[in-house]
């Protein structure tokens, strides 16, 4: 857009040369000459560029043709026709002749070659195209966008992953580079690099925060959630100034927060959750369950000093005692609690008491539900409704998914859920309990597996897998119980892969380990038989 506004100010201004009518123009910052272009053909080609803008492709391409009318011979517009044509559809064979009109014009035309390659890569000629991408590459090897098609286009190897990492180190202020680097982590399963592109993504565009918090749930649904935390944070800090306006998703609001607490900075805290709309009672019983026990005492106080009548923050205060007394506990609250204060209240009272006390006392709290999705609560609310204390109504479908897999039983159904009910990880759980070997359950294997020391339930199902097709190499199986050496459905595995094995030895000491966190009937059984 700037540079044909440009071009149409040096046109308009009259400078030009010699009798063939040259003009100047300015193409991404360089200074080119070619043919004098009338000011009507560079309006139709503005009004396409906006339309092209708004995503309205139809407006733009006959505005394109509109300014074709008025001068054929400039092989940018020739090549917008193309472009434009083929993204309408890509079998537009319309298209082919735009481009190859355009490469007629000027055969060193290097946006004519980009718009062919990626034609071609949206009819799948994956070969071709990177051959196209090639050829615009050398026609002009500063152009960003001409790189980042390569990157889309060329075959995967470890020198073009670097390559990518360097487009985004060279040109860090261009949406292109970060772009690439997305497609990149996300079409080569490359987590930590479609974790880069995103947060850099998000800090040059702020407008494309959807996109990202998007990205940040798929990275979480795929068991890599220090990296979703990463992202949540980086679109909690773009400045408001910047176009930033914080996560909108409760989900990813909480991984922003949750990110910041793990770093233990509170003024970070503070200032995500205020951005992201997470109440600081909450806020507190997170830093709890992450291991914050500082963190969480500070917050709490801070919130009964600004308001002694806070019953989250009274929970959260009541759970970091000791031996939380009934007397001393929160008997009813003048609005709902958040679910994360009242279930560490709840979990204290089941470690210090019964589960029936804190079933009863639990029973007579409002609570706001927690979002979807929510890893740090989730896990809580499991091992809550393993012991007793939660009713498995009050579950959602991932939740019951998990406890059904430490019950060794069926999980509930899922085929009739909307889209987004169940994220990846959970589904790759539901089809190794009800049968590891169907495709499903193999397919999400293939995709979810190099997440298999990053997260507990991946680790599980990527074991279940395994031990089903009677696996002799179970490296994978113990990196992921090394990495969760506490998670019941991993100390479950560790029993059956050392009778697997026939590991005398180790059979007694993943026994006695499984015993001592074992919530279910199954899990006791496992470790007692």
């Amino acid at each position: 857009m700037k540079r044909a506004l440009l071009a149409v100010v040096l046109a308009s201004t009259g400078i030009a040369c010699g009798a063939e009518s040259k003009v100047v123009r300015v193409y991404d910052g360089r200074v080119v000459e070619g043919a004098y272009v009338p000011p009507e053909a560079y309006a139709f080609y503005l009004r396409g560029a906006l339309a092209a803008e708004k995503g309205d492709l139809r407006g733009a391409l006959a505005a394109y043709e509109e300014a074709l009318g008025e001068d054929d011979e400039d092989p940018e517009v020739w090549t917008r026709v193309g472009d434009v044509r083929c993204r309408l559809d890509p079998k537009d064979t319309k298209a082919d002749d735009a481009i190859g009109r355009a490469l007629k014009i000027d055969a060193t035309y290097a946006p004519a070659h980009a718009a062919r390659a990626a034609c071609l890569s949206a009819r799948g000629k994956q070969a071709e195209a990177a051959e196209a991408a090639k050829q615009a590459s050398a026609y002009d090897p500063s152009n960003v966008d001409v790189e980042a098609l390569v990157v889309r286009t060329a075959k995967p190897n470890a020198q073009l992953r670097e390559r990518t990492i360097a487009l985004t180190l060279a040109h860090g202020e261009r949406i292109a580079a970060w772009e690439a680097l997305v497609h990149w982590g996300r079409s080569h399963a490359d987590a930590e690099l479609l974790a880069r592109g995103l947060e850099g993504l998000v800090r040059i565009s702020p407008t494309r925060s959807p996109e990202v918090e998007r990205g940040a749930l798929e990275l979480l649904g795929q068991g890599y959630g220090a990296y979703a935390r990463r992202v949540a944070g980086a679109i909690a800090d773009v400045p408001q100034d910047d176009g930033g306006y914080g996560p909108r998703d409760a989900t990813v609001a909480r991984l922003a927060v949750d990110d910041a607490v793990i770093g233990g900075d509170q003024a970070r805290v503070e200032r995500r959750a205020v951005r992201a709309h997470v109440a600081l009672a909450e806020v507190a019983a997170r830093a709890l369950l992450l291991d914050r026990r500082d963190l969480s005492l500070r917050l709490a106080q801070e919130v009964t000093r600004a308001d002694p009548r806070s019953s989250g923050a009274q929970m959260v205060l009541a759970a970091l005692a000791t031996r939380p007394q009934e007397a001393s506990l929160p008997a009813s609250a003048a609005e709902p609690a958040p679910e994360a204060c009242a279930l560490v209240l709840a979990d204290a009272i089941a470690s210090t008491s019964r589960p029936e006390v804190a079933r009863a006392w639990l029973s007579r709290m409002q609570r706001t539900p927690m979002p979807a999705h929510d890893p740090v609560v989730s896990a809580l609310a499991v091992d809550l409704a393993a012991r007793g204390v939660l009713s498995p109504d009050e579950l959602n479908i991932e939740h019951r998914i998990e406890l059904a897999a430490r019950n060794r039983e069926a999980p509930p159904p899922i085929a009739s859920l909307p889209p987004g009910a169940v994220d990846a990880k959970h589904a790759f759980l539901f089809h190794v309990l009800t049968n590891p070997s169907s495709k499903e359950a193999q397919a999400l294997y293939a995709r979810l597996a190099p997440a298999v020391d990053r997260d507990a339930l991946v680790g599980f199902a990527v074991a279940r897998v395994l031990l089903g097709k009677d696996s002799t190499d179970w490296t994978d199986v113990r990196r992921a119980i090394a990495a969760a050496p506490s998670h019941p459905l991993l100390l479950a595995v560790a029993v059956e892969l050392a009778k697997r094995m026939g590991k005398a030895d180790e059979l007694p000491p993943a026994r006695a380990r499984l015993l001592a966190v074992a919530r279910t009937a199954a899990e006791r059984a496992l470790a007692t038989e």
